[in-house]
């Protein structure tokens, strides 16, 4: 099940960000950040109470980008970064006329992922990251949004 992140939540996913990034992992400020920004929008993927992946994405006009996404490695290769992906899909599919996201040159298995859902690399970002790899850009087209072309920011608040 896929459902909003909540403060409460932070310990889990620190652990799975510092797991899969190590020095490129957010930091609690970073993720506490996100609960003040009426663009950002913070996804975790959760089975049986258990989180076991996260994302989160901003989206700024008719754009959504994917800043973070994480699983657990003991669940890599099972179908839940898919799921995930899908799910953010299908989240902004009429909000936004196309999803972005960097990843590691290296992280063949996340690229084939992104590439199986039809995402394109439309660039490469040279030394991207803190340890000097370089990074792809990768984006998919979505279908025209519907309605709201001038709204500015999408807000995903439920009182939280």
């Amino acid at each position: 099940m896929v459902r909003e992140m909540q403060p409460s939540d932070l310990e889990e996913v620190l652990m799975i960000s510092e797991e899969c990034f190590n020095s490129d992992a957010w930091s609690r400020q970073a993720f506490e950040k996100e609960f003040n920004l009426d663009y950002s929008y913070r996804f975790v993927l959760e089975e049986e109470g258990e989180i076991i992946g996260y994302a989160v994405v901003w989206q700024i006009y008719d754009e959504a980008t994917i800043m973070s996404i994480a699983i657990k490695k003991d669940r890599w290769g099972k179908g839940y970064g898919k799921r995930l992906m899908e799910f953010l899909i299908e989240y902004f599919k009429g909000k936004v006329s196309r999803l972005v996201l960097d990843v590691r040159r290296s992280n063949i298995r996340a690229i084939r992922l992104y590439q199986s859902l039809g995402f394109k690399i439309i660039s490469e970002r040279r030394g991207y990251y803190s340890d000097g790899e370089d990074a792809f850009q990768m984006t998919l087209e979505l279908e025209e949004k519907s309605g709201d072309k001038g709204k500015a920011f999408g807000v995903i608040n439920t009182g939280g």
